[in-house]
């Protein structure tokens, strides 16, 4: 038999096989050939004595020879990487299974392949269930987006923050992968806050470049959608997260007080405390406490730095929370709103009625679309009865 040939370190006849035999024949030298690769008991002068047969057998001529070659090596460990790399540079349709399952391939051969193979090869490699640390690595900081999304595909890897901001930072223009990104529940804040403000930047351009509003109410537009994005990515944030993402708006000029008054006209009370309290210099749990507290809320303000027209929103607000919890109520958006409009309306003594048409001017651009309407209309029936 041809084992026992091999057996007997004569690749002589195995050579014959190769030069005169026909595929069955060759089939079947593979087959042999691969069970002696993996006995653990083969000698490794064997090994080495059958190595050329089998990287001739890698690359015959017939396909069905090439496909045993792989099928048969796929689940044998420590494959001499002449040999490895041999079934990996064949045809994907036999390459690309093999290169998915195969044991031997090492750390080092796993960069290897990232560094020089195609994208098929490289995606192969990011799906791999033991991919390593450092493959992992290296396709963070080098590899193309397909790689990536490859890599981001496989349970066996886990991103951290830094990864993330390195994903974003080298490839934040490819929408494919900022829209898988965005699916992680611990990316950052801070990189959904710039998304948001990025589309917004590209809605303007494109407005602006194909003229389909006057420039005025374009850039309105886009100032309202680039703030409701951020806001939405604040309101859905953890407390840590929110406190963060705060700071780093902050840091980059842009807690602005539309964006404060939004969020007021809105309810959501977690992110004006926070935005106070930040620009403040208070604790939140401190900030909180001015803001519902009798006559609080204008001492923070002035120390916010904020302007003197958010005062009245900013007092409305922290009435209709108040009040709201003594009641034990949780508005919605649409409820807030309205009880945001009737305290504007009625109480406040000190507003004249133009500061009066100011606050309910907020109301009309920054609340809910139902409220809004209302808004206007008051503010329409304020300036006809002035």
């Amino acid at each position: 038999m041809l084992v026992e040939s091999v057996s007997g370190l004569d690749v002589t006849v195995l050579e014959a096989v190769i030069e005169t035999g026909g595929v069955s024949a060759r089939i079947a030298l593979a087959r042999q050939l691969c069970t002696l690769l993996a006995d653990e008991d083969t000698p490794d002068g064997e090994r080495e004595s059958v190595l050329p047969i089998m990287m001739k057998l890698a690359v015959d001529e017939e396909r069905a020879v090439r496909a045993v070659m792989a099928e048969e090596l796929s689940s044998i460990p420590n494959i001499h990487p002449d040999l490895l790399f041999c079934i990996i540079a064949g045809e994907d349709e036999l390459a690309l299974p093999f290169l998915k399952v195969t044991p031997s391939l090492n750390p080092w051969q796993m960069i290897a392949v990232l560094r020089v193979g195609d994208e098929a090869r490289q995606c192969t490699v990011a799906s791999r269930y033991d991919i390593t640390e450092e493959a992992a690595a290296y396709i963070i900081k080098s590899s193309p987006v397909a790689v990536v999304l490859a890599m981001l595909d496989n349970e066996a890897v886990a991103l951290d923050t830094a990864d993330m901001r390195t994903l974003y930072g080298r490839l934040g223009q490819s929408g494919e992968l900022v829209d898988r990104l965005l699916t992680l529940p611990d990316l950052p804040l801070d990189i959904r806050i710039v998304q948001a403000k990025r589309t917004a930047t590209r809605m303007r351009q494109l407005m602006a470049e194909r003229s389909w509003l006057p420039a005025n109410d374009a850039s309105e537009l886009v100032s309202d959608a680039e703030d409701g994005a951020v806001l939405s990515v604040l309101t859905n944030a953890p407390v840590e997260e929110l406190l963060r993402g705060i700071a780093f708006l902050a840091a980059k000029n842009l807690l602005t007080p539309a964006l404060i008054i939004r969020a007021a006209c809105l309810g959501e009370m977690r992110v004006v405390e926070a935005s106070l309290a930040h620009l403040s210099g208070h604790t939140p749990q401190r900030a909180a406490g001015l803001m519902y507290s009798r006559g609080g809320m204008k001492s923070l303000h002035s120390k916010c730095g904020l302007p003197p027209s958010c005062t009245g929103i900013l007092q409305a607000f922290a009435d209709v929370v108040t009040e709201a919890r003594a009641e034990g109520v949780n508005l919605g958006r649409d409820n807030f709103g309205r009880r945001l409009l009737e305290a504007l309306m009625t109480r406040y003594e000190n507003l004249s009625p133009l500061d009066r048409a100011k606050q309910i001017e907020y109301v009309g651009r920054f609340a809910d679309e139902r409220v809004r309407k209302i808004a206007r209309q008051l503010k329409a029936d304020l300036q006809r009865a002035a």
